[in-house]
C-alpha cells in the first residue's frame, strides 16, 4: 500500500474532511464499537442497553412503542427482547389495554445492570469527546439534539 493510501486509514481523508454525513457516521461508529466492547462483559449490546434505558426511565412501555422510539424493526425487537427476557433483565407480559401487544418492564436485574452499563457507556463517552471541554461536550450535545429534533413532526 502506498504512504498517500495508508494515511486515509487511520485518519479523516482530505476529500472527505468537509462531508458532515461522513463525520457524523464515523463518530457514531467509533462511540458504537467501543460501548459494545465495553459492555459486552454484561451481556449486553448497545442497542440492549438502550432498550433497558429506556425501560428503566419510563416504565412499562409497549414492545411496539419501544420498537417505534428506537427505529427498530419489530422482527430485530423480538429477538433483543427475547434475549433481555432470557438473561432475566425484561419481563414481557400481555399488555392489559390491548391483548395482542406486550408490555415490557425492566427486572430488578434489568434495573442493576443498566446502572453499571451507564457507568461503563459514560467511560466511552468521557475518552470519545476528551479533545473536547466541558463547554464544547455540552455545544456538541445541544447540535446533536437540534440536528435529531429536527427529524420529527412538529
Amino acid at each position: 500500500m502506498s504512504p498517500a493510501a495508508d494515511s486515509t486509514v487511520s485518519s479523516i481523508p482530505v476529500s472527505l474532511a468537509d462531508q458532515v454525513g461522513y463525520l457524523l457516521s464515523k463518530a457514531h461508529h467509533r462511540v458504537h464499537v467501543r460501548a459494545n466492547e465495553a459492555l459486552e462483559p454484561l451481556g449486553l449490546t448497545v442497542k440492549h442497553y438502550g432498550l433497558l434505558t429506556l425501560l428503566v426511565h419510563e416504565g412499562p412501555v409497549s414492545q411496539g412503542r419501544l420498537g417505534e422510539v428506537m427505529k427498530i424493526d419489530r422482527t430485530t425487537m423480538v429477538a433483543l427482547i427475547d434475549e433481555l427476557e432470557r438473561a432475566g433483565h425484561v419481563d414481557r407480559t400481555r399488555n392489559p389495554e390491548d391483548r395482542r401487544a406486550y408490555a415490557l418492564a425492566a427486572t430488578a436485574s434489568g434495573k442493576r445492570v443498566q446502572r453499571k452499563a451507564v457507568s461503563l457507556v459514560n467511560e466511552v463517552y468521557d475518552e470519545t469527546l476528551s479533545a473536547l471541554s466541558a463547554s464544547e461536550r455540552r455545544e456538541l450535545r445541544r447540535m446533536l439534539s437540534a440536528i435529531v429534533e429536527g427529524d420529527s413532526p412538529a
